[in-house]
């Protein structure tokens, strides 16, 4: 009887006899490496391969090393077929299905030939970099354990565990991984360039550089360790050497489109816009459907005030990619340079559709709803935007602007101490060369303001250099050249320099916007008084030219720069109702940009220009100052001339935006920074012909108001100073506005007297802060006074308050001599007291 045949799996045909042979000479085949001619046999001979497991498991095995892994799959299939058991196969299979690209179909063959032979490393390792391939991380991760765990030694798999990890957000591992399998493995390019990666995730650029670096000189041809190098040397702002990065990569890849997009990148940084479009123009002339080369195509023409193109280049990238959100962010930041803030919403709203949350994002669509005077949903975007970037130095310095816009000052000056300073670094990320002062005493301390920011910055915040010296520091003032003359202004005792003497030290530094937070000031702490004065030959010599009449100056553009705000600007049109004013001279103190609109002024209004020779030198603002000294009023825009007629204490209307810069604050129309300015605010947005018509109803009242000419009467040149001092207080203490105006218009007068005579600096600076802390405390005493009297309070307080009244005054007194004295006043005051009395 023939032996009947035991099944061990479905029905299969018994092997032919020479079976056996033929797998004998097929193995000899394999270990000679006569792949050709196994894979001849194997063709030949199908009937004892798909009869046989191992027959056809082996065919598998030869299949694969040839690279037919098609073939491969069929052959290990049948080996499955004949043997469901075949752990061996399951896992040929599984490989073979993951080089065609097919992970997912190769998952059930790994998980079936790992339940069957779990001490499999390789296995465990396969079956990890197919989940990875599949972007299932954290199982990628079990697995690579467990092959690790059979395997320590396996530089492979901890390699993609560290890929895994990386993907998983756990870098610090993910580095571990990299590094013990660079001990096993040596150095390996692929692992170099992970680990860097893992590092930039970190923000460890420097670490990064190193192992992109190390990469690269490995093979000079490894374009992603390149491309990683000069993304880390862009990170550490060293931006000339990731351009020559780039353009060694592109000496031999010239068409390599990261290079040319970390290139133009590079030169966008540097600020050299010009050249960094004409590098994303040539990119773009190899890869126009590079979305983030258009992109960035976009951002160049931004900046270089090119907004119209900038805006059509933003519309191009979304047409090549409307779901790339970076795109859509730039389209947004356009428009609302081009104050087309519903559009600018938008825009932001679809770039969070595509991106979710995004710190970028919402900041850019806070900055547009603060523009829109939403500003509880501005805020609130703000936050959105730190919850997810607590140092988004962006959000905080725009959300510290926005408070202190709604008076809120204490945290909105710490929030601006983000803001932007040298080259667009955040301040807090820069080292000085001295202690930064944020407020400590003073007394016997020097001290070094250093500039930043704009004209009008320095104008409006130089005010704080005088409080520096009268809190016992000996201060100096480095400011751009270009203000170094008329900063002089600010008195004898604030030294200037244009650079600091070579081997200054100094006790403490501070940058000038950063003062009112280091004076812990508040909105009832600003004292609105000038503090700046012209040149008296300048005055005079403005003066003759200028002539009589009822001067107005104006000026309705600011900086040019595309990062500047331009919806604070009025069309030169706009002023034409203030021209119509019947004995009203219109004088332009408009320079540079917006001065070319003179040329195209409505038909009949007539501006009166300068000359030449207005402010023609280097020294910027000499000649404006001492002409707005000269002048009835000053009408202006946001600008820098409207702070340094406050900062002169003349007469100055600002005609503010709807949505105004923080300085201004909301409603009010004085302002605590300068006494003699009043604010016309915008009513709706970008309406500026109410808010001149409105101006010129004013301007027709007190240009034609009757009014008698100042009695200038002789006085001692003590009782001068003495006045300019008490009026300074009453502009600090009256709340009024008629009133402070008045005291505005008086202490203008007398000022321009005490210029005029050149009585200022030396040692009647120290005299002058001595008798305005006398005639202070004189202000304080009366304020007590009239309490007891409120109170019918005659008790002891209210006599020694009234003792103390005739011991202030007598000091007053002695000042005044002192001031006589020190200037040779030809009149001097005398007093007499009668002291026979009992």
């Amino acid at each position: 009887m023939t032996p009947r045949h035991r099944k061990t799996g479905p029905e299969r045909a018994r092997p032919p006899a020479d079976s056996e042979v033929f797998l004998a000479t097929l193995m000899a085949d394999v270990r000679e490496g006569s792949l050709a001619v196994a894979t001849h046999k194997i063709d030949a001979r199908r009937d004892i391969v798909d009869a046989h497991p191992f027959a056809s498991y082996l065919a598998g095995l030869i299949r694969v090393a040839k690279g037919e892994h098609e073939k491969a799959i069929a052959h290990f299939g049948r080996a499955v077929a004949l043997a469901p058991d075949h752990a061996q196969a399951l896992y040929g299979r599984a490989v073979a299905l993951q080089k065609c690209g097919r992970p997912n179909e190769a998952l059930a063959d790994y998980e079936a030939s790992l339940r069957l032979d779990p001490a499999n490393a390789e296995g465990w390792f396969n079956y990890g970099e197919a989940l990875i391939a599949l972007r299932r991380h954290s199982d990628a991760c079990d697995a690579l354990t467990h092959a690790l765990a059979l395997a320590p030694s396996h530089a492979a798999a901890l390699g993609h565990r560290g890929l895994a990890l990386h993907a998983l957000g756990r870098d610090a591992e993910a580095i571990e991984d990299y590094d013990r399998a660079l001990a096993l493995a040596g150095a390996d390019k692929n692992l170099l360039r992970n680990r860097a990666v893992a590092l930039v995730r970190l923000a460890r650029h420097e670490e990064a550089l190193a192992s992109f670096t190390q990469a690269f000189a490995m093979d000079a041809r490894y374009l992603d360790a390149a491309d990683g190098a000069a993304g880390a040397l862009m990170a550490l702002r060293r931006f000339d050497e990731a351009g020559a990065l780039c353009d060694h990569v592109l000496s031999f890849a010239p068409q390599h489109a990261p290079a040319l997009l970390t290139k133009g990148n590079a030169l966008h940084e540097l600020k050299r816009f010009e050249e960094a479009l004409a590098v994303f123009d040539a990119a773009l002339a190899q890869a126009p459907d590079d979305v983030r080369l258009a992109t960035n195509r976009g951002m160049a023409l931004f900046e270089l005030g090119r907004f119209d193109e900038a805006h059509a280049a933003a519309l191009d990238a979304i047409a090549l990619d409307a779901g790339f959100a970076l795109a859509w962010r730039c389209r947004g930041m356009i428009e609302l340079r081009r104050a087309e803030l519903d559009e600018a919403l938008a825009s932001f709203d679809m770039a969070l559709r595509l991106v979710g949350a995004d710190a970028d994002v919402y900041v850019g669509r806070a900055i547009v709803l603060k523009e829109l005077a939403r500003y509880d949903e501005a805020l609130t975007d703000f936050d959105r935007a730190l919850s997810i970037d607590p140092r988004n130095a962006e959000a905080k310095a725009n959300k510290g602007s926005l408070l202190l816009l709604l008076g809120q000052f204490e945290e909105g000056l710490e929030l601006f101490e983000h803001r932007w300073v040298q080259g667009d670094r955040p301040k807090a990320e820069i080292s000085y060369r001295w202690p930064e002062w944020r407020g400590e005493p003073l007394a016997g301390k020097s001290i070094i303001v250093l500039d930043e920011a704009g004209l009008g910055d320095a104008l409006q915040f130089c005010r704080y250099a005088p409080l520096l010296v009268k809190a016992g520091a000996r201060a100096t003032y480095h400011c751009r050249p270009s203000l170094a003359r008329v900063m002089r202004g600010l008195g004898a005792d604030v030294e200037i320099v244009t650079a600091p003497p070579p081997g200054a030290d100094y006790d403490y530094c501070v940058t000038i916007c950063s003062l009112p937070r280091a004076f812990a000031t508040r909105v009832d702490t600003i004292t609105g008084n000038a503090y700046l004065h012209a040149e008296p030959e300048r005055i005079a010599h403005w003066r003759a030219r200028l002539g009589e009449g009822f001067k107005v100056g104006i000026a309705w553009h600011g900086s040019s720069h595309s990062r500047s705000d331009h919806t604070r600007a009025a069309p030169l049109a706009a002023f034409a109702p203030l021209g119509r004013i019947d004995g009203v001279r219109l004088v332009s103190l408009q320079k540079n940009f917006g001065a070319e609109q003179l040329r195209s002024a409505p038909t009949g209004m007539r501006i009166e220009s300068l000359g030449a020779d207005f402010d023609a030198g280097a020294d910027a603002f000499v000649d404006a100052a001492a002409v707005i000294a000269n002048l009835d009023l000053v009408v202006t825009i946001d600008t820098s001339i409207a702070h340094l007629a406050g900062a002169l204490g003349r007469p100055v209307w600002i005609a503010i935006k709807h949505s105004p810069e923080w300085r201004w604050m909301l409603e009010r129309e004085a302002t605590p920074w300068y006494d003699s300015a009043r604010l016309f605010r915008q009513k709706a947005r970008g309406d500026w012909d109410e808010v001149f018509a409105r101006m010129a109803h004013e301007l027709e009242r007190l240009a034609h108001a009757p009014q008698a000419a100042p009695v200038m009467t002789p006085c001692s040149i003590g009782d001068l100073i003495d006045r300019i001092t008490i009026l300074e207080i009453k502009s600090a203490k009256i709340a009024d506005a008629a009133k402070r105006a008045n005291v505005a218009r008086e202490l203008s007068l007398l000022a321009d007297q005490r210029d005029a005579r050149g009585l200022r600096g030396g040692a009647l600076e120290a005299l002058t802060r001595e008798l305005k802390d006398t005639n202070l405390a004189l202000w304080e005493i009366e304020d007590r006074i009239r309490n007891c009297e409120k109170r019918q309070d005659f008790g002891a307080e209210f006599i020694a308050l009234a003792r103390s009244v005739y011991h202030r005054n007598d000091h007053r007194a002695l000042l005044k001599r002192r001031v006589n004295d020190l200037c040779g006043s030809a009149i001097v005051e005398e007093k007499s007291y009668d002291e026979t009395q009992p």
